[in-house]
């Protein structure tokens, strides 16, 4: 009913797992979605533009991924201009 109205960011919270960066960036790149890709313990994630640095204790960026509407730089900048 509703899975026309929801990309698969929604499904997974925003993140989605996977066992190799490089299937984390063919992922971003077929749905055009932008956010980052995390290194974490058991492998990689792939994470919308709005993940709060830290929310994983395990993970680091290896990659910052840019999608055509400029959806990471549109979150930067709003997270940057609502602060303090």
């Amino acid at each position: 009913m509703y899975t026309e109205l929801m990309s698969e960011w929604n499904y997974t919270k925003c993140a989605k797992p996977f066992e190799s960066e490089q299937d984390a960036e063919v992922f971003m790149a077929q749905k055009d979605f932008a956010g980052y890709l995390l290194k974490r313990d058991n492998g990689y994630s792939a994470v919308c533009p709005t993940y709060p640095e830290g929310y994983y204790p395990d993970a680091v960026v290896v990659r910052e991924v840019e999608n055509a509407a400029g959806d990471l730089a549109a979150a930067k900048e709003a997270t940057a201009t609502s602060c303090c």
